[in-house]
């Protein structure tokens, strides 16, 4: 239940970011998380695909780091991507 609401946030936040930062597809999403999280490469990877399919999809590459963190917590490490020309 937990981690459903982390997945939930950890989609709107990739969303504030990239909005921010003018990214419309993520190429490369690190994030770090708790090493007792059920949070994995394959439950993000669906779950932003389907809350965030303009920026995620068959294109994107995830990467999970498990590092001594506060339980229930993620950190978006980097993400990299296209930007909108300007």
């Amino acid at each position: 239940m937990h981690d459903t609401f982390l997945l939930k946030r950890i989609s709107e936040s990739l969303n504030e970011i990239c909005e921010a930062n003018k990214i419309i597809k993520v190429h490369k999403l690190r994030i770090i998380t708790n090493p007792n999280s059920h949070i994995y490469k394959e439950n993000l990877y669906e779950h932003l695909k389907e809350a965030n399919s303009e920026l995620v999809g068959d294109w994107t590459d995830i990467i999970i780091f498990k590092e001594d963190i506060e339980a229930l917590t993620a950190i978006i490490d980097s993400i990299e991507g296209v930007k909108i020309a300007q």
